[in-house]
């Protein structure tokens, strides 16, 4: 089966709750930001945090919605997935835009 299929299985839309998409949003707001920056960039940091916090979010939301064996199962194969492929994979489950795309702004 494929990763997807895996975790369509575990019902995955419950965890796209308001906070998550919240961090999703905060995320794209800071890539935004970052896209305006060409030398120096002073947002790792907000970027770290913004990954942690939807670490946390997605994680308290799956163990506190899914059974014990259930959020193991889960989290055996969401560990799998880099942050990147992680945020992709929420985004698109959300409606949200693709946090890889090209960005080009008219400036």
């Amino acid at each position: 089966m494929t990763m997807d299929t895996m975790l369509r299985l575990f019902n995955i839309e419950q965890l796209i709750t308001p906070r998550v998409v919240k961090v999703l949003q905060r995320q794209e707001h800071i890539d935004d930001l970052q896209n305006w920056y060409e030398s120096f960039n002073p947002l790792p940091m907000l970027r770290d945090l913004a990954n942690n916090e939807l670490k946390q979010a997605v994680e308290s939301t799956a163990l506190a919605r899914m059974s014990d064996a259930d959020y193991a199962g889960f989290r055996q194969y969401w560990d799998r997935l880099d942050p990147a492929q992680q945020r992709q994979y929420l985004c698109e489950r959300a409606g949200l835009p693709d946090p890889e795309r090209d960005r080009d702004f008219d400036l």
